[in-house]
């Protein structure tokens, strides 16, 4: 299996992964916290190619685990 280069855009199912959202009864991955994160916060841009498909850069990787980190361990509000 290829393993993606680390500065390629990462899927919404990949960014959730990184974030490590997952729900504790099910595991499965909790995508929609991040569609609520990109309504939230306008600094968060997601691209979209030829399929109707969220893609996010490396920046935005990043801009998420400092705002999981502020919100789940800091207990900052929006």
């Amino acid at each position: 299996m290829m393993k993606k280069f680390d500065n390629a855009y990462k899927s919404i199912g990949e960014v959730a992964d990184i974030l490590d959202l997952k729900d504790p009864k099910t595991g499965k991955l909790n995508t929609h916290t991040i569609r609520y994160w990109e309504t939230q916060f306008k600094q968060i841009k997601p691209k979209f190619f030829s399929s109707n498909r969220r893609y996010y850069d490396n920046n935005t990787v990043k801009l998420f685990i400092k705002i999981k980190y502020l919100l789940k361990e800091e207990g900052l509000k929006i």
